[in-house]
């Protein structure tokens, strides 16, 4: 069996390397002999890092000879479908979905967040290729209830993210003492161009709060040098110290940091997907539905949206009720997640299944 994987791959964001890396783990213990193939914007990045074969994604050529010798498609997971910064992203990824219509090859949606979707003529071009696809799996209802508004009249397997599917357990990677004798929470944020100077200070005084308390506050950059200006513009503007992490570390060193810490503050969708994953309580600042979408799925609070009005004073006192009852959030979180860490392998495996059939 020989898969082609496409996804915003080899681009550095740790969010979309963790779902690339645990389809790869997943498809893999369905069948320990199958040939993967990533379509990926840093290619030598991409092999050496997940030991697959890999090709430039920009290469559309190369990409329908590969097509041509693989088994089936695997779009996803992630975002890809949506035209919020601009409909580059819509165009890309229907025409990989178009390429493998051409050569004839099966195509899998593999548990995909799908919109915002704002454009009439983007609504109506993913409608149809989604409508031309072998099977789909998306991670939310919302994003099922946007295909079938636009027209798409498959069958749709809610799933969970493929990064539910990770078991930190088996990684022996061991955080420093400092981090396991000091409580502290972990916080995840993204540059927000509309509203950026007051969302900052929002942060900062809310992170100078929880440090006056006692817990001590680091910041994981999960979108390399993205994350990590604006996550040092935040503690430059704290009286207080805070420490950022480093913006080269894994996947599995910043689930482990995440592991020990008392809360994530998470804007970014795969901190929060990681808090999840290991058991960590969180607080969501929502910017797009996504976020809104999986808070809901597991019943996590969220602060509202990055432009609302909440307050400095309200997101300390929403953080430091969670940390003083942190046992009891943590067992709760994990009740409500066992179900979907158990169901994730599920989505490699019915992928198997259609290009077998095919």
């Amino acid at each position: 069996m020989k898969v082609l994987i496409s996804g915003y791959y080899g681009f550095y964001n740790i969010g979309d390397e963790a779902i690339l890396k645990s389809i790869i783990e997943a498809l893999r213990n369905e069948d320990p002999n199958i040939d993967i193939v990533v379509l990926s914007n840093d290619v030598e990045y991409t092999k050496s890092t997940y030991k697959v074969n890999a090709i430039n994604r920009w290469k559309l050529n190369d990409i329908y000879k590969e097509l041509l010798k693989c088994d089936g498609l695997i779009s996803g997971g992630g975002s890809l479908f949506q035209d919020v910064t601009s409909s580059r992203s819509i165009f890309y990824y229907t025409g990989i979905i178009w390429l493998a219509k051409l050569a004839k090859k099966p195509i899998f949606i593999y548990a995909q967040g799908v919109g915002p979707i704002e454009k009439k003529s983007n609504r109506k071009i993913v409608g149809k290729f989604f409508n031309k696809v072998d099977y789909i799996t998306l991670r939310d209802k919302e994003s099922k209830l946007l295909l079938n508004s636009i027209g798409v009249r498959k069958d749709i397997e809610i799933v969970p993210d493929p990064v539910m599917g990770f078991n930190i357990e088996n990684y022996e990677f061991k955080i420093d003492k400092y981090f396991t004798n000091n409580d502290y929470i972990t916080v995840s944020i993204r540059d927000w161009k509309k509203n950026n100077s007051k969302f900052q200070k929002n942060i900062a005084l809310t992170c100078d709060k929880i440090v006056e308390s006692g817990i001590n506050v680091v910041f994981i950059p999960m979108h390399g040098q993205y994350d990590e200006i604006i996550s040092k513009q935040v503690v430059s503007l704290m009286r207080h110290n805070a420490m950022v992490l480093s913006k080269d570390l894994t996947m599995e060193e910043k689930m482990m940091y995440i592991k020990e810490s008392k809360l994530m503050i998470g804007m970014r969708l795969h901190a929060l997907i990681f808090a999840a994953t290991v058991g960590t309580p969180m607080i969501g600042i929502s910017y797009d539905p996504k976020i809104d979408s999986y808070l809901k799925l597991i019943e996590q609070p969220s602060i509202g949206n990055v432009d609302t009005g909440w307050s400095p004073l309200e997101l300390t006192n929403m953080a430091l009720d969670i940390i003083s009852n942190y046992e009891i959030e943590k067992i709760s979180l994990e009740n409500k997640t066992i179900k979907l860490k158990s169901l994730a392998p599920y989505t490699a495996k019915k992928a198997l299944e259609i290009f077998k059939r095919k």
